[in-house]
């Protein structure tokens, strides 16, 4: 598949660079797979498509103030963005400078704060800070706005660039289809539903555009995910409607399912899933099997005994990949030619298209601070 095909045309007036006044106060554009039908609906509008007993599952990473602003000992500027953290004062960044920090050498970010370069891991730097990072980023970070909201970050955005559930930090970009949610609709949801969370932690990496040619050649970064185990019981459950708020937490739940698989052809539990392992082995191992999400949950169950499973995910979902772990997604509108975009492809077919036309000739607002959609997705059948 040709990257090509994931191209639109997207207006610069459509990208919201501010969020609405109120989280739900965002448009929804709701697909209606078993008729073809989009509707035109406010997000509040989402507890109309909820039955009694659906699970929904967010992601509840939280955005870490990952960008900091210092100077080598030289004077020359450096933009750091913290891209994961190591311990307690060691982080894996993103380095801009006039020249590359050398081995040994110092960042200063304030007359008492500052970092020595320590090492490389592939294009990140590893910095060690002279004190807790994450007090770092506390007193001097600022918010790791999206490049294409092309504006400084607010105090605001502390808060508004932030689910209102998210209580893990680790994140350098928000999930942002759960940035519609505020506490009375979790409220009204929880009455009668089953709220569950996994964690992936957001890296930088989603904003990477398509590689250049085919799709296949597109390297997809890794990010850390952690599944509690009462979110794998809830996923056990048989004959339940299941719906992903975000492509986080659909690539975690995606994951889940396929190292469920790896697990049981392997005989050890794995705890990192390459990027196109659902295409290789264990697409022979799937269809020998026949598992729903269901039965891999059941299965993991048993073999976990009660703990948690945290894992690495590089997965690339494509057409014609088909989604196993969910029956719905909650997701804004995304960049053309974007990972993000396959996945969406993978959930509803060519009708993306067709869907992205419409949102534009409605004034949808689109990425991180826009409008979201909820898509129904046909079931997979084996």
């Amino acid at each position: 598949m040709r990257r090509d095909l994931f191209q639109f045309d997207l207006p610069d007036r459509l990208i919201a660079r501010q969020p609405t006044q109120e989280r739900q106060g965002s448009r929804l554009l709701y697909l209606d797979s078993a008729h073809d039908d989009l509707q035109h609906q406010r997000f509040s509008d989402f507890l109309d498509h909820v039955q009694a007993g659906d699970l929904i599952v967010f992601n509840n990473t939280k955005v870490i103030p990952a960008r900091l602003y210092g100077e080598k000992a030289s004077g020359g500027k450096v933009e750091v963005l913290v891209e994961r953290l190591v311990d307690l004062e060691s982080v894996h960044a993103h380095v801009r400078a006039s020249k590359s920090p050398k081995l040994g050498s110092l960042i200063f970010f304030s007359d008492n704060i500052s970092a020595e370069m320590i090492g490389r891991k592939g294009n990140l730097f590893e910095l060690r800070f002279n004190q807790p990072v994450l007090n770092v980023m506390d007193a001097i970070g600022h918010m790791p706005l999206p490049p294409y909201i092309d504006r400084e970050d607010t105090d605001a955005d502390r808060s508004r660039y932030q689910t209102v559930y998210g209580d893990q930090l680790g994140a350098v970009a928000a999930p942002t289809a759960g940035l519609h949610y505020d506490e009375q609709l979790l409220a009204t949801l929880s009455i009668e539903n089953s709220l569950h969370a996994v964690t992936l932690h957001v890296g930088a990496g989603t904003f990477k555009p398509l590689t250049e040619g085919q799709v296949s050649g597109h390297v997809m970064h890794a990010e850390r995910c952690t599944v509690s185990f009462d979110s794998i019981v809830a996923l056990a459950k048989p004959n339940q409607n299941r719906i992903a708020t975000g492509t986080t937490t659909l690539r975690t739940l995606e994951s889940l399912y396929w190292l469920a698989l790896k697990w049981r052809v392997e005989g050890a539990q794995p705890h990192q899933l390459n990027q196109w392992d659902w295409c290789q082995e264990l697409h022979l191992t799937q269809k020998e099997m026949g598992w729903s999400m269901e039965t891999a949950m059941q299965w993991v169950m048993k073999e976990l005994d009660g703990k948690d499973w945290e894992f690495e995910t590089a997965i690339m979902m494509v057409p014609p990949y088909r989604i196993q772990s969910v029956q719905a997604l909650i997701t804004n509108f995304h960049m053309p030619q974007s990972t993000l975009l396959c996945l969406v492809a993978c959930a509803i077919g060519d009708r993306w298209q067709a869907l992205y036309d419409v949102a534009k000739e409605s004034n949808f607002r689109f990425l991180s601070y826009g409008d979201g959609s909820l898509l129904e997705i046909e079931p997979f059948v084996q």
